[in-house]
């Protein structure tokens, strides 16, 4: 058995290890080391729980409902933030109102954000938003609030931005965020609720509607523009009221007991029976006269704007802007004035928001853009006509009263929940809205940005430590130690 030379490799080991130069360590290594291995400690920390507290701003905070009793619409309105949280991340209950403009209340214009956002405001002066896919919906025209503020009709384009219309009806309860789809054949608007919240008018059509020539007076209907039908919420059974042809679609609304609809077709409005159906032409409007909108029928009469002064033809957004407008009450038997008289006001076009016990009408009036200086091709409260809204209460005894402070040429329209303007509760708590919770997107959105700047931050750290190479430090004395 061979015996390797242990004695000469450790002998030679030790030369060579001589003959090598002492390592140069600085004196205070250890504590330098520790101090770093800390700080590495404490950023990694600090990181780890800012990234993971964004995705906690989107949660749901508690909701503070006011008192039984006490809800009311806010007596004043703000911009909501960019990225207020949605119905549905974070539902908040009973709305007070629906608003929709520019400013904080438009959506963005950027790739896969086209469509509508219409801001929710509840009556604990929350703010939170119900996004839809189609561009241009208005709120109290093409997404309207139940009486009772608990639910929302709208396009089926809800919580889509890559799509335009479904042919669905999209109902969303405010009171949980869930959404229920009624299948529709081509495009389908809401109309009108009915006062109890269990059926929904709708304008069912296939293609888009459109005419030509000025909007006032002189327009030819060039399509088809489908048909009225009554949409039951709890089956989905669908019931075909009246057919609209190439008859402009106007206005409609519910009687107070549910069982008559009101209808504006061209200048002809028709009375329908939702039970039997049955109809009767009530009576043919002047020219330039409207329906008052879905909750213009009061206990005693339906309601009625009519052009007292002012241009009613081929108008510019201007002389429309110079109208004074008077509300008459018509007789649902009769078709004749009642003799209810109100105030007289200016404005381009107006909408009854409803009733109050006492009489009392509440109204949002329209303002145009006055810039355009030929006759107006839009309607006068559609989305690239208006430029401003009011919400204004007209006393029986003649008095007008502005019930809502606002942005100015921000809110272009709005919807009131029926039960809070029968009774009067206005000039509520009006909170500015708060900047959290996030919506999911934003929340996300912050998640991933701060993860990459901690990364980039860390690769530029390591860069410039390489970059400087290493440390001269000086030498420490060492002692040559033989075997």
């Amino acid at each position: 058995m061979t015996r390797l030379p242990t004695r000469g490799l450790a002998r030679r080991l030790t030369e060579t290890a001589d003959d090598m130069p002492a390592a140069r360590v600085p004196a205070d290594l250890w504590r330098r080391g520790r101090r770093r291995h800390r700080t590495r400690q404490v950023l990694v920390t600090a990181f780890v729980a800012l990234a993971a507290a964004v995705p906690l701003t989107a949660l749901p905070d508690p909701a503070v409902l006011p008192a039984a009793g006490n809800a009311a619409v806010p007596g004043r309105l703000h911009q909501p933030w960019p990225w207020q949280a949605s119905v549905e991340g974070d539902p908040r209950g009973p709305a007070a109102l629906l608003v929709s403009g520019g400013g904080g209340y438009q959506s963005m214009d950027l790739p896969f954000t086209y469509g509508s956002r219409i801001s929710v405001i509840g009556r604990d002066g929350s703010y939170r938003v119900l996004p839809y896919g189609n561009t241009y919906l208005q709120a109290g025209q093409d997404v309207l609030l139940s009486a009772d503020g608990r639910r929302v009709a709208g396009d089926g384009t809800y919580l889509s931005h890559l799509g335009t219309g479904t042919g669905d009806v999209s109902v969303v309860d405010l009171g949980t965020g869930g959404e229920r789809r009624y299948p529709g054949t081509g495009n389908i608007d809401p109309v009108a609720w009915s006062p109890d919240g269990t059926r929904l008018l709708i304008r069912r059509y296939s293609g888009p509607a459109w005419w030509s020539g000025a909007y006032d007076g002189s327009d030819t209907v060039e399509s088809d523009n489908g048909a009225l039908w009554l949409l039951d919420l709890g089956s989905g059974a669908t019931t075909r009221l009246l057919d609209l042809g190439r008859t402009r679609p106007g206005r409609a609304a519910f009687s107070p007991d549910g069982r008559t609809v009101a209808v504006q077709a061209g200048r002809d409005l028709t009375l329908l029976d939702t039970t039997g159906g049955g109809r009767r032409v009530l009576t043919t409007l002047p020219a330039g006269a409207m329906l008052g909108g879905p909750w213009a029928w009061s206990t005693d009469g339906i309601g009625v704007f009519t052009i007292a002064e002012g241009c009613t033809t081929t108008c510019t957004n201007a002389e429309r802007n110079d109208r004074t407008w008077r509300l008459t009450v018509l007789s649902s038997d009769s078709g004749a004035p009642t003799g209810r008289t109100f105030a007289t006001f200016g404005g381009a076009a107006a909408r009854l928001a409803g009733w109050q016990r006492d009489g009392t009408a509440v109204v949002v009036r329209y303002l145009d853009e006055a810039d355009q200086q030929g006759p107006a091709y839009d309607a006068p409260d559609a989305y690239r006509a208006v430029s401003d809204v009011d919400l204004l209460a007209l006393d029986p005894r003649g008095g007008t009263k502005v019930l809502l402070r606002k942005p100015p040429g921000v809110i272009w329209d709005l919807d009131v929940a029926a039960d809070l303007v029968a009774a009067g509760a206005f000039g509520g708590p009006s909170p500015s809205p708060p900047v959290l919770p996030l919506a999911r997107w934003a929340a996300t959105t912050a998640f991933v940005a701060l993860w990459l700047l901690g990364l980039a931050v860390w690769l530029v750290v390591a860069l410039v430590r390489r970059s400087r190479g290493p440390r001269r430090t000086r030498p420490v004395s060492t002692t040559r130690i033989r075997p």
